[in-house]
């Protein structure tokens, strides 16, 4: 019997240590990919109409679209900005995930530097859903600002997806805080004994 209960917690373990490895590389391809994207995008934020190309690239207003290449260049590399600091807090997420999968990769659950791996996850989502909720109406405002004032636009608002990051990054943040703890307070028991 103890030897069956070995046996099933030994599969159970690879299990998870398979699943771990697989995130960690989707993750390690997802960085390569969200980076290439983001430099791609940046670029055609700064230069939609370049020597060999013309992109009619447009982005949303309010209830309107506008092309990126009528917009000011000030106004785009400002946008630009916005852009590049959101895939920053991207890559910062996906980076953690994958910090967070190369320990359980390993079988390092309950270690206090895997438990602030899974802490410095939550902390990260959470500032891309807070930076994505203020980004949006900055971003609106700055691509309307070589409008005339009563043409102005600013629209706030509030998605899904952005909630839902954030619900998801304070429970990381709290199970990373909470398991980091129980592993400092698990560590100074087996000193003292």
């Amino acid at each position: 019997m103890v030897d069956t209960s070995i046996s099933e917690q030994s599969k159970r373990l690879k299990r998870i240590r398979i699943v771990a490895r697989l995130v960690k590389w989707i993750a390690t391809l997802s960085l390569f990919i969200t980076l290439t994207v983001g430099i791609g995008l940046t670029f055609v934020f700064l230069f939609p109409e370049g020597p060999a190309w013309n992109i009619d690239e447009t982005i949303w207003i309010g209830e309107g679209e506008r092309a990126l290449a009528a917009i000011p260049f000030e106004q785009r590399f400002i946008l630009a900005v916005l852009l590049v600091v959101n895939f920053v807090l991207a890559l910062g997420i996906i980076w953690a995930l994958r910090s967070v999968c190369r320990h359980f990769e390993t079988g390092d659950y309950f270690s206090p530097q895997a438990l602030e791996n899974v802490f410095s996850l939550g902390a990260w989502m959470i500032s891309f859903a807070v930076f994505d909720i203020a980004s949006d109406p900055v971003g609106i405002m700055v691509a309307t600002l070589d409008y005339p004032e009563v043409e102005r636009v600013i629209d706030v608002s509030l998605d899904g997806g952005e909630i839902f990051t954030m619900i998801l990054g304070a429970l990381m943040l709290l199970f990373g805080w909470i398991f980091r703890e129980a592993a400092l307070l698990a560590e100074e028991n087996r000193q003292i004994v």
